[in-house]
């Protein structure tokens, strides 16, 4: 044994340790704690939850209708597919494009892409073609959803996200009852060969009032590459509420 002090090495990749007065963003969010800005971040990315959750589970619905319309004589397992794979394929996507610019550019652009395939599924004129846009609906979506984790627990403290993050889970049975509200509406109205095309219409709507709400949310601390160590002054964020 020695009394001299051991020398650790440290790789060279390795972020060199923080200026003295510099806070951590978790130590930041903890000081500045939760009030009416999280509370209202939490609507709007909830609105946006039930939005996908709408889009996600919309061709259960209008199921019936396509078939009838298009005279299906096969499998639909190609429809009911067709969201969950653009989803599987537009998750890492998004969330790796996040990471580089940004939460509130993808949060925005996800939305815009997500109302316009919805709509252009409406407008299919033919199986394949719907096939497509809904793979390209569920690619938006894909990126909607781990986004809306990301930017809404960014802002959060610690101690909260996991509270707030279970109340944003809600808004997905939000999103279903509205689904299921809107469908027995239309099936009402409308026979079903022509209720399927106003019923994926009315599904994407909701993402134009998302985006409506969503211009406002500035993007994240770690949206705005700050950075593990952040240099606070007495108000960190000017644009934080009180």
């Amino acid at each position: 044994m020695t009394d001299r002090p051991t020398r650790l090495r440290l790789p060279a990749h390795a972020a060199p340790a923080p200026p003295p007065g510099t806070v951590r963003v978790d130590d930041a969010l903890s000081a500045l704690g939760t009030g009416r800005f999280q509370v209202r971040l939490l609507l709007i990315c909830g609105l946006s939850f039930a939005a996908a959750a709408m889009e996600v589970l919309v061709m259960g619905f209008a199921l019936p209708g396509i078939t009838a319309h298009f005279g299906l004589q096969g499998s639909p397992t190609p429809l009911l597919m067709a969201t969950f794979i653009g989803m599987l394929l537009g998750a890492p996507f998004w969330g790796l494009l996040a990471d580089r610019l940004g939460r509130r550019p993808v949060f925005l652009t996800t939305t815009v892409l997500g109302v316009v395939f919805g709509c252009l599924g409406a407008l299919s004129p033919s199986v394949e073609v719907l096939i497509a846009a809904r793979v390209l609906t569920g690619f938006a979506v894909g990126g909607t959803m781990p986004v809306d984790y990301s930017l809404l627990s960014e802002f959060l403290p610690p101690a909260r996200r996991g509270r707030f993050l279970v109340l944003l889970e809600s808004f997905w049975a939000v999103g279903t009852l509205a689904l299921a509200a809107l469908a027995y509406g239309l099936s009402v109205l409308l026979p079903p060969e022509a209720g399927w095309r106003w019923l994926l219409a009315l599904a994407a709507l909701p993402g134009v009032v998302g985006l409506l709400v969503r211009a406002g949310v500035p993007d994240s601390p770690t949206g705005c590459r700050c950075g593990a160590a952040w240099t606070t002054p007495a108000r960190p964020w000017r644009w934080w509420p009180v």
